[in-house]
């Protein structure tokens, strides 16, 4: 597979860091770009007539890719939006008891935080994903409103069982809510259940423009459901239209599904499994060859990324000496040590991998010479 002419990634940039924001596919760019023209040149009639049918038929789009019911996935900005969706319904209290782990994106960390400080009692249990299901089942107890679990944990590319978790807690009253940030064409979605919210970025791995998240709603808070932001169709009797315009805001991004999808079924029709497999196991391969770095703890990972564990040098200093070298990769610390992520797209080669892990071998004999 070679897309690289389906990508405006900057001549000599080798960008292993997809998994953070990625590029965007030209017709994917393009169908947004004459839409937002066409907007531009009416707005007033862009909203009457066009936006509110396209915003409908994008959203089908994506569920039907995803394998979602019609009416159970909703546009929003982005993941981290779709988790503050989800707290805010949940109505958590002073005293209710909330279960997460300690391998959460630094949003989601901070989100815990915030409901720490008005009273709910935050309980986090170990990440790593040995005996995980086990931990976070052990720990859910009666008041136990909802448990917070990534899907693929960020840096560590660790894909967790959330499905098994959502199994367990199935009956007991306790929401199950999936960070899907890294889901959505990457992996499968969690099966609705009552009680299991998954929110989902389509800007990764399903080719969308950035501000485009998803939520998935299971079908007992349907009804009920609310965005964050009050405004026009706040009040409307179904989901997709309550979520359908939560004030003047940039839509276009979320009305390009039917391409995103389009291209991505072609991706999949391409290789893009073989691609993404061959890449990573080249890219592990390279990278334990490198005398600071070892593995992590055995683990299912996502199927574009690899992240390994650093030893004696700042990551922060890396990353900067990788970036003055038009290297671009995950590097940063976390509770359990350096950790450095590559993640490979439909625009990365195997000479790129090679290439980057040359320079990043570069630049760490000379911090470690530092």
């Amino acid at each position: 597979m070679d897309r690289r002419e389906d990508y405006a990634v900057s001549p000599g940039k080798v960008f292993l860091n997809h998994g953070s924001f990625g590029a965007t596919p030209l017709p994917v760019l393009q169908a947004a770009r004459a839409l937002r023209a066409e907007a531009e040149s009416d707005y007033p009639a862009f909203w009457h007539e066009r936006a509110f049918p396209l915003l409908d038929a994008s959203r089908r789009a994506v569920c039907d890719y995803l394998g979602v019911p019609g009416s159970r996935g909703v546009f929003l900005r982005n993941s981290t939006t779709a988790m503050q969706t989800v707290v805010d319904h949940l109505t958590l209290r002073e005293g209710d008891h909330v279960v997460t782990t300690s391998r959460e994106y630094e949003a989601t960390v901070v989100l815990m935080r915030r409901l720490a400080a008005r009273g709910v009692v935050v309980e986090t249990v170990d990440g790593r994903y040995a005996g995980l299901v086990e931990r976070i089942i052990d720990a859910v107890g009666p008041r136990t409103r909802a448990v917070v679990v990534s899907h693929v944990t960020s840096p560590w590319s660790q894909v967790n069982e959330v499905e098994a978790i959502a199994e367990e807690l199935s009956g007991r009253g306790v929401a199950t809510v999936v960070d899907g940030a890294h889901t959505a064409g990457a992996l499968t979605l969690p099966r609705p259940r009552p009680g299991v919210f998954t929110c989902l970025t389509l800007h990764k791995w399903l080719h969308m423009p950035k501000g485009t998240g998803f939520l998935v709603v299971p079908e007992d808070a349907v009804d009920d459901l609310r965005p964050v932001v009050t405004s026009w169709y706040a009040e409307a009797d179904d989901l997709p239209s309550r979520f359908s315009w939560t004030g003047t805001d940039d839509v276009v991004p979320h009305l390009v599904g039917a391409e995103a999808v389009a291209y991505q079924r072609g991706l999949e029709g391409d290789g893009l499994t073989e691609h993404w497999r061959s890449l990573t196991a080249l890219a592990e391969d390279l990278l334990l060859e490198l005398p600071e770095v070892s593995t992590l703890p055995l683990a299912p990972r996502a199927p574009s990324m690899v992240a390994v564990r650093l030893h004696g040098l700042d990551p922060v200093s890396v990353l900067r000496r990788l970036h003055e070298r038009n290297v671009d990769l995950w590097c940063g610390s976390t509770d359990e040590g350096p950790v450095l992520r590559l993640s490979v797209a439909p625009y990365t080669t195997a000479e790129d991998v090679e290439q980057g892990v040359d320079v990043l071998r570069d630049v760490m004999t000379g911090a470690a010479a530092a």
